[in-house]
């Protein structure tokens, strides 16, 4: 499994990248069965990703905020998104082809 680098927007703008650990995962479970009230992880799909940022943001000093003020109210993070490192998007290989991308398809 590949690592995933997770990109946390913060209410004042500043933006932080974390590399969720298994630690980060297990509080999350550890959290779930705390607080029956949260219901099962199937019902915590789109809570897994950010609490995981949190956690890790947290475990790496960088926040102090609860998760309450994490996610809600002014304080509350903008956004939490997966930074992908492979650009999907290039067109160095077309240059390196010379040809505007197209590659020599004649026959001899």
């Amino acid at each position: 499994m590949a690592i995933q680098k997770l990109r946390v927007t913060l209410a004042d703008g500043t933006t932080h990248d974390v590399v969720p650990t298994l630690e980060d995962t297990l509080t999350f479970e550890t959290t779930l069965r705390k607080n029956r009230g949260w219901g099962t992880l199937q019902d915590n799909a789109l809570k897994l990703q950010p609490f995981r940022a949190w956690n890790a943001l947290r475990r790496s000093g960088a926040t102090d905020l609860t998760w309450e003020r994490f996610t809600t109210g002014p304080t509350a993070a903008l956004s939490v998104e997966v930074v992908r490192d492979d650009p999907e998007d290039t067109d160095t290989d077309e240059a390196a082809l010379g040809n505007g991308g197209s590659a020599d398809q004649s026959t001899n």
